[in-house]
C-alpha cells in the first residue's frame, strides 16, 4: 500500500510538473504574439514616413508577428486560434491597403533622388570651369575662352535653379503623397486597435486570468477614442503649417 501510495504521488507530481511546463510555454507564446502585435502597431503608426525595404524583404515586425501568431496554433484552443486567425486578417489587411496607399511617395523619393545626383553633377562640372577661370584671369581675364567659360557657368547654373524647382515641386507632391497613405493608415486605425487589444483579451482567457471584458473595452474604447481625437488634432495642426509653408512657396516664387 505504501508502495501504491508513492506511485500515486509520483505520478500526481509529473502531472502537475507538465501542466506547470505546458502553462509556462503557453504563457511565453501568448506573451510573444502579444508584444509583437503591440510592435507591429508601433511600425504601422510610423509606416507614411518609412522607407521601406529596397531588396523585397518583408519587414522584420510584420513577419515577426506572422511567426508569433502562428505560434499559438501549436498551444492553444480552437476559440483563441480563430481569434488569431481574425486577427492577423486585420492586421495584414491594414498593412497592406496602406503599403498600397504609400507607393506613389515611395516613387517620387526615386525621382529626387535621380535630381540629386543630376544637380551634384552640375554642381562638380561648375567647380571644374571656375577652377579654370580662376587659373586664367591673371594670363588673360578678358579672353574669349573665359568668357565662353563664363557664359558655361551660367548655363549651368540656370539648369541647376531648373532642377531645384523641379526638386521643391517634388518634395510638395510626395508630401501630398505620403498624407494619402496617413489618410489609409488613420482609416484603419481603431479595428487595427482593437485587434491589438482583443489578443490582450484572448491571452488572459486562455490562461484562465478572469477579467471584465465588457468593463475592460469600455476603458480601453474610451482611451482609444481619446488617442485618434489628439492624433487628428496633431496631424490637422501639422497640415495647416505645412499647407501655409507651400503657399508661402509659391507666392515667393
Amino acid at each position: 500500500m505504501a508502495f501504491m501510495g508513492v506511485l500515486v504521488a509520483l505520478r500526481a507530481e509529473r502531472k502537475k510538473a507538465k501542466e506547470e511546463r505546458d502553462f509556462c510555454v503557453k504563457h511565453k507564446v501568448l506573451e510573444s504574439a502579444s508584444e509583437s502585435v503591440i510592435r507591429f502597431l508601433d511600425y504601422y503608426l510610423t509606416l507614411p514616413d518609412r522607407l521601406l525595404p529596397q531588396d523585397g524583404n518583408i519587414p522584420d515586425c510584420v513577419s515577426e508577428m506572422s511567426v508569433a501568431l502562428s505560434r499559438l496554433h501549436f498551444y492553444c484552443g480552437i476559440e483563441t486560434i480563430k481569434d488569431a486567425i481574425s486577427m492577423g486578417k486585420v492586421l495584414s489587411n491594414a498593412y497592406t491597403n496602406c503599403l498600397k496607399t504609400k507607393m506613389p511617395a515611395m516613387f517620387i523619393a526615386e525621382e529626387i533622388k535621380a535630381l540629386d545626383i543630376e544637380i551634384a553633377g552640375f554642381k562638380e562640372m561648375d567647380d571644374n570651369i571656375q577652377k579654370q577661370i580662376l587659373a586664367l584671369l591673371p594670363v588673360d581675364n578678358t579672353g574669349a575662352f573665359v568668357l565662353s567659360l563664363r557664359q558655361n557657368s551660367a548655363d549651368i547654373y540656370n539648369k541647376i535653379s531648373g532642377l531645384y524647382d523641379k526638386k521643391s515641386a517634388l518634395i510638395k507632391k510626395r508630401y501630398y503623397a505620403t498624407e494619402v497613405c496617413r489618410d489609409e493608415m488613420r482609416k484603419h486605425l481603431k479595428e487595427v486597435y482593437g485587434a491589438v487589444y482583443k489578443v490582450l483579451l484572448m491571452a488572459r482567457k486562455e490562461l484562465s486570468f478572469p477579467i471584465d471584458n465588457k468593463e475592460y473595452m469600455y476603458m480601453i474604447n474610451q482611451t482609444t477614442e481619446e488617442a485618434l481625437i489628439n492624433m487628428e488634432k496633431l496631424y490637422e495642426e501639422i497640415r495647416s503649417e505645412v499647407d501655409k509653408k507651400f503657399g508661402e512657396r509659391v507666392r515667393e516664387g
